[in-house]
């Protein structure tokens, strides 16, 4: 009886010891939590922060053109793709009447002015005819007075008249022309719009935010969409000193040059890339992904120490578009293997590169 007992006991031993043991050993032993993680090498690279906004080409002295009055437009003397000289004649409105007008005064001035000659003229016999010299002298002020007076009329209405003319403020080319000849335009609508085409900015806005970062003389490159990857050199020259107060953004005019193969437009879009921050040597870097943040957003990147993961504050420099310096002397870190991975603190580290 008592070996058929024990023989029971030796035989559930041998069954259950080895399930035992693989229950042990795939439930209850303690894991090993392990990261797969990719090691980094700080770069050494120069860090550059930009401000990047779109805009358009457009000419660097622009005028749309206009009447000072209302009327019926006589003729335009001009068509568009004409380049013109400053102060040229370009059109004028049907002043008849003006014009008229501004004769009659001129004739009177003119009469004025011979009224004054003949009077001197004949000096003697208005001295005596006046009763002395002290009467011809008050005479004479009398004619001067009305001569003023003439041509002041003769000036103002010269300035009305005037009004009914368009002359070129600067050399430059027609872009446009607006209106016919014998239409009726009112005060302030355009006519034509002239441009000069030997000069060209590329105008851009920048918010509230920005604003602060932008400096005359900082380099800046544009990017025309016309010629895909071509860069325009240029620098900033200048920063304005008020917003447009209806947008709340800054109008910033940046100079702009073609060349032979690449000829500007007025109208052609593009986006600008303005170096605002940039070191002035090589210095430890890593990429913004490379660097993390605690709840209370302190920096810090992920090293290995014994074989763990282990976090470790780091104080940052200029943060750039892409790179960010690091001031923590460090020269390796590293980073999780697969996207969207979270890795904790303490957790063995498997590198995989």
């Amino acid at each position: 009886m008592k070996k058929l007992v024990s023989k029971k006991v030796i035989k559930l031993l041998l069954i259950g010891l080895p399930i035992a043991l693989a229950v042990w050993f795939f439930l209850l032993r303690p894991k090993q939590l392990t990261a797969l993680v990719r090691k980094v090498s700080v770069e050494n690279i120069v860090v550059s922060r930009t401000v990047s906004a779109s805009g358009q080409v457009k000419s660097d002295e622009q005028a749309d053109l206009t009447f000072m009055s209302a009327g019926k437009i006589s003729d335009i003397l001009v068509e568009k793709g004409d380049k013109v000289k400053k102060g040229q004649f370009l059109a004028y409105l049907d002043g008849t009447t003006q014009f008229q007008t501004t004769q009659s005064y001129k004739d009177a001035r003119d009469v004025a002015l011979r009224n004054k000659d003949l009077f001197v003229q004949e000096k003697d016999a208005n001295v005596s005819a006046l009763g002395g010299e002290d009467a011809y002298d008050i005479k004479l002020r009398q004619l001067d007075e009305l001569i003023s007076q003439a041509e002041a009329s003769y000036k103002a209405q010269l300035s009305i008249l005037s009004n009914s003319y368009i002359y070129a403020p600067f050399a430059g080319t027609i872009i446009d022309v607006n209106k016919k000849v014998g239409e009726t335009v009112v005060i302030g609508e355009t006519v034509m719009t002239l441009a000069n085409m030997d000069k060209f900015i590329f105008e851009i806005t920048i918010d509230q935010e920005d604003y602060g970062l932008i400096k005359i003389g900082q380099y800046a490159k544009i990017m025309l969409d016309s010629y895909d990857t071509f860069e325009f050199k240029t620098t900033v020259t200048q920063v304005p000193l008020t917003a447009n107060p209806v947008t709340g953004v800054f109008e910033i005019e940046i100079p702009l040059s073609g060349d032979a193969d690449h000829a500007l437009a007025i109208g052609m879009l593009g986006d600008a890339y303005i170096d605002v921050l940039t070191t002035e040597n090589e210095v430890r870097a890593l990429t913004i992904d490379e660097i993390f943040y605690d709840v209370s957003d302190n920096p810090f990147v992920w090293v290995v120490e014994n074989g763990k993961l282990k976090k470790l504050p780091v104080e940052l420099g200029i943060e750039g578009d892409i790179y960010t310096e690091i001031k923590t002397e460090i020269n390796e870190v590293v980073v999780p293997a697969q996207e969207n991975q979270k890795l904790t603190e303490g957790y063995f580290a498997k590198v995989i590169n």
